[in-house]
């Protein structure tokens, strides 16, 4: 579907989710032996499924489950707890996410759209809410050309850092 954008003379088109990200495809480690890493002062950014968000390790800690690259993480169960990171890290109980085509899309512009509609990812169990993984891919985003989207995460993250 192609929607016009307003005064900006171009066409947006709407995708899924799931045609637009890769899901899982970094290691994951258990919250126990994520919580066992944390120093002070590291230069590797753990990523746990809990709302925790500012746990750091190094590399000789974090050793097998290192990964590295720019990433958007959702915890699986009770909280969306949405992160965005760019560089080494660690993940935990998480679901993994990064742009499939980083010329479609940009991996903070999607951020920014999944933590906006995080809760509609999530149904409740008889325990406890949990990502749901059909919702999720079928959520249909807006694909404005990259400019636009480099406006958009440009606006977002100033917006962010006045709140902060």
């Amino acid at each position: 579907m192609l929607i016009n954008i307003s005064g900006g003379g171009g066409l947006v088109e709407y995708k899924t989710l799931g045609e637009v990200v890769s899901k899982n495809t970094f290691k994951q480690i258990g919250a126990s032996e994520l919580e066992s890493m944390v120093i002070t002062g590291g230069n590797v950014r753990l990523l746990p499924s809990s709302k925790n968000d500012n746990w750091w390790t190094n590399e000789n800690i974090s050793k097998d489950y290192l990964c590295e690259g720019e990433v958007i993480t959702l915890g699986r169960a009770r909280y969306a707890n949405i992160k965005y990171h760019n560089g080494k890290f660690v993940s935990s109980n998480n679901c993994t996410i990064t742009p499939k085509n980083k010329s479609q899309v940009l991996a903070k512009y999607l951020y920014y759209f999944i933590a906006n509609h995080a809760e509609k990812f999530y149904v409740s169990t008889s325990t406890y809410p949990k990502l749901d993984s059909a919702i999720f891919d079928n959520f249909k985003i807006p694909i404005p050309p990259l400019p636009i989207q480099e406006e958009i995460v440009k606006i977002l993250d100033t917006f962010t850092e006045l709140e902060g």
